[in-house]
Parts: C-alpha cells; structure tokens; sequence
C-alpha cells in the first residue's frame, strides 16, 4: 500500500502510480515538506518493478505556481539553509524519475511557473490543458533557476532562446510552450484526462528493460559522441536481447498479435 502524505498524494492502479501535488489552498506551492514527501515517494516508486507510468498532477486550479512565498517570508535568516534542503530534496526527486524503469508523464493545468516547470520539464512527457498558462518566473525573484530548467532550455531551444526564455519573457501560453518542444500534447479541458490515459496505456504496455535503456541513450546522446552512442546502443540492445520481455516481442511479431511485457 502507499504510504500516507500530507502535501502530496500518492495512488496506484495497476502498475501506473498517480503522484498528486496537494496543497491546493496555496496554489501547490512548493515547500520544505512536499519535496520531502515527493523525495519520498519518486524513491519508493523507483524501488518497486511493477510500476510502469509515473503521472505528476496538481489538485485545484494549478499544476503548481512554483515556490511557495510563504516559506520565503516565515524562513527569515535560516532562508538559504531551508532553500537547499528544499532544492536538494528536489533533485533528488527528479533524479529518480530519470533512472526509474518508468515512464513519467507531467500533466499540467492552470499555472506551471518556477520549481514547477522544471518539475514538468525533468518529465519524460508532459501533456498541457490548452489553456494552461506557463512561466519561468526566476527572475523576478532575483533568483536562480532550479530543478534542472537551465538544461532542459538550454537542450530544447539552444542557449540564446533559453536565456531569452529566462531573462527576458513574463508567461507564456501553452500554445507557445507547444512550438517551443516544451511540451508533447494540448489537450482541451473536456481531452485532458483522455489523452492522459491513452498515453499512459501505450507506455504500461512497453517493456521495462527497453524504458530504460532508451531513456538513458535519449538523455545522454546530446552529450556523447556518435561512436560513444553506438557502443552504448550496441550494449544496451543486448542487454534486452537477453530478457524474457524481448523473446515475448519476438514471438508477438512472428505471429502478428501484441506483446504481453511482464518486466522479465
């Protein structure tokens, strides 16, 4: 069973776990206690093979509006402590998305700004409600960026249009998020939650070696030489060539029917 949060909520139905953002009277602020809660739970979902989808939503009218103002007005002096324990949690979190077996869908709606775009955007996908509004938001708190959002600019819109992005733009549409690559699929309100399991079941059906394996070669290929990416390539593919699941996709194509992947 999942555990019991205060911040977050966590469910699971058959093998896709639902991580809820839940503080929905401040917007989904983001907190000392909900990073710790998501820490957490990113953790024990990383842990258990059944999980194949891991969906990111937020209750109320927000995916999230970022860091919660409140933390930053009641912390007083301890503030920069509080920020790296609340940053390092975070990372952490996203950190785990990134190595888990599962795919990770961010779905987001009303205001995605700050911590919580770099949340949707360290998402193996993110599917956007087309009237959901996004923003940067940095620097108008004289700050830095967190959660890996200068590389997921940087890596989707190359430097001068992430530096643009984060130095010079107020919110942006989900339109616009869309054209950027920001985001994979808009959705009107009425689609949303369609889109969000059609996705899903596409991705519970994949076999957990092969999410893996392209996950990492996807992450890592703008960073590694082409000769580097094919031995990598060359020994990921053996290493599924070696799993009950790829003689299952085999036998499945051979005889023209879908594949039952069983993480084996």
């Amino acid at each position: 069973m999942p555990r019991e949060f205060s911040t977050i909520e966590l469910t699971i139905d058959e093998q896709v776990a639902t991580i809820w953002l839940n503080r929905p009277e401040s917007g989904n602020g983001i907190n000392l206690q909900m990073m710790t809660e998501f820490k957490t739970a990113a953790f024990d979902l990383e842990a258990n093979p059944d999980i194949r989808v891991v969906i990111l939503r937020g209750r109320g009218r927000h995916f999230s509006v970022g860091g919660d103002m409140a933390m930053f007005t009641e912390a007083g002096d301890a503030l920069p402590r509080v920020i790296a324990d609340v940053i390092t949690n975070f990372h952490d979190a996203l950190l785990s998305l990134r190595r888990s077996t599962a795919a990770s869908i961010a779905v987001v709606h009303g205001a995605c700004a700050g911590g919580a775009l770099s949340l949707a955007l360290a998402c193996d996908f993110v599917v956007a409600e087309d009237k959901a509004k996004f923003a940067a938001a940095y620097r108008k708190l004289g700050a830095s960026a967190d959660g890996g959002m200068t590389h997921a600019l940087t890596r989707a819109l190359g430097q001068r249009r992430a530096l643009e992005l984060l130095l010079l733009s107020d919110t942006f549409t989900a339109s616009d998020a869309l054209q950027m690559g920001l985001v994979n699929r808009l959705a009107s309100s009425d689609n949303l939650e369609s889109e969000v399991v059609r996705m899903a079941g596409i991705l519970r059906g994949n076999a957990p070696a092969s999410v893996r394996a392209l996950k990492g070669l996807t992450y890592q290929a703008p960073t590694t030489s082409f000769d580097q990416q094919l031995s990598s390539e060359l020994a990921a593919f053996a290493q599924c060539a070696g799993t009950a699941d790829f003689r299952e996709g085999v036998s499945a194509f051979a005889a023209r029917r879908q594949p039952v992947f069983k993480g084996a």
